[in-house]
């Protein structure tokens, strides 16, 4: 079977979508992915690239088509929609032209909803199923990264769900909680849960130092507003445990505000270790005995199973949630370690005491729970054989 991927992103940008692509083609489909050049995160074409209207290159057994992009789309909401709006009409250009062998197309649906209108452009008029992925969930995070929520971009937006989700042939969600949102544009739709699964790695030493005479808490990731850091560390500070040292590992734009924080406060136990190669983080979830998983409540970002969760998974180790929705069930509904309101300083404070007055016994039961998740719910070939019943079921 001729898959073609629609995605935003790919190699050598480094996403999920990539491995998804290579196990396609371990399985034995032929795999074609229409994606732009690649810009992800700075908004500019990485050297080595051209801003060309359409370029063909071969990745493995991988054969990309890449168009064209509007540049600095990070530098401004005009330009981002601007880039938004030339991916739809480029997209459907190129799909145009490359469409004649394909059988079926996936879209992989990390950023915009929009990003899927060339596939559904080629699906009426070429009459190939669509089957849609979502990572991201319409409209809630259009309105949570700033767009007001008025018309006429709320009558865009809601055009665009309907269109989209409407007329695919099936769609795949990667958080549970996601198909209620999508079920109020179309009750009967056809979706399967297919969550991300754990990258394989080649776990190394870390080179960070860690005072494994504390008790040690991590969070590692991403530091941005979504993470809800400020109100981490605030809480962790409120709550005083002598003996204990919140570990940072990561970087991003909102690290210099957290940093202000702890500064102003004179905290002496959060450390902040900088950005570590993804193949360290087994080894520092390891070392420590708590892993904190902040988020922010906004709706949307609360509706998401975080990727990291599977990190923690596992490393079996208790987690601190500081979050709400789908992050929550998973925590609470597994009995995978404690939940406290993100946005709650007290109840923050009180979870980190909570925490670690776990015994032996919990934690065990906790490491089994983590366990038996990632060999089911988490494990890569059950979710592969969902997904490939999924594609036979709308292809035939």
């Amino acid at each position: 079977m001729n898959i073609l991927i629609v995605t935003e992103v790919f190699y050598p940008e480094n996403f999920h979508v990539n491995d998804f692509a290579q196990t396609l083609v371990e399985r034995g489909y032929n795999v074609k992915v229409m994606t732009r050049q690649p810009s992800y995160p700075m908004g500019y074409v990485f050297p080595g690239y051209k801003n060309e209207r359409h370029s063909v290159e071969q990745w493995g057994k991988v054969e990309i088509h890449r168009f064209d992009i509007v540049e600095g789309y990070k530098e401004s909401k005009i330009k981002k929609i601007a880039n938004y709006y030339h991916y739809v009409r480029r997209g459907k250009q190129v799909i145009s032209e490359i469409i004649d062998d394909i059988d079926l197309i996936i879209v992989y649906q990390t950023g915009p909803l929009s990003l899927a209108l060339p596939a559904i452009y080629a699906k009426k008029k070429f009459n190939i199923p669509v089957i849609v992925w979502s990572f991201d969930i319409w409209p809630d995070t259009v309105y949570m990264y700033g767009f007001p929520h008025l018309a006429p971009i709320s009558t865009i937006v809601n055009h665009i769900i309907k269109k989209v989700y409407r007329n695919a042939d099936a769609i795949m969600v990667s958080s549970k909680l996601f198909a209620d949102t999508i079920r109020l544009y179309t009750p009967n739709a056809d979706i399967t849960y297919a969550p991300n699964w754990l990258l394989e790695t080649e776990s190394k030493p870390t080179t960070l130092t860690i005072d494994t005479n504390k008790v040690n808490f991590v969070f590692t990731g991403n530091i941005s507003k979504a993470q809800n850091l400020e109100n981490t560390v605030r809480g962790f500070i409120q709550a005083k445990i002598d003996n204990a040292i919140l570990n940072i590992v990561g970087d991003g734009s909102y690290l210099p505000i957290i940093k202000d924080i702890v500064e102003k406060a004179g905290s002496k136990n959060i450390v902040f270790h900088g950005r570590v190669p993804y193949n360290e983080i087994p080894d520092v979830l390891a070392i420590c005995d708590f892993l904190v998983l902040p988020l922010t409540p906004k709706s949307g970002v609360d509706k998401t199973e975080p990727f990291k969760i599977q990190s923690y998974l596992q490393s079996q180790k208790p987690i601190l949630g500081i979050i709400r929705g789908a992050g929550k069930e998973i925590i609470e509904g597994n009995s995978l370690g404690v939940c406290c309101d993100p946005e709650n300083i007290d109840d923050i404070s009180q979870g980190f005491r909570r925490i670690i007055k776990l015994d032996d016994t919990e934690k065990q039961a906790i490491s089994s729970s983590a366990l038996l998740l990632m060999n089911t719910r988490f494990n890569k070939e059950n979710i592969m054989e969902t997904i490939e019943t999924l594609i036979h079921r709308v292809y035939s």
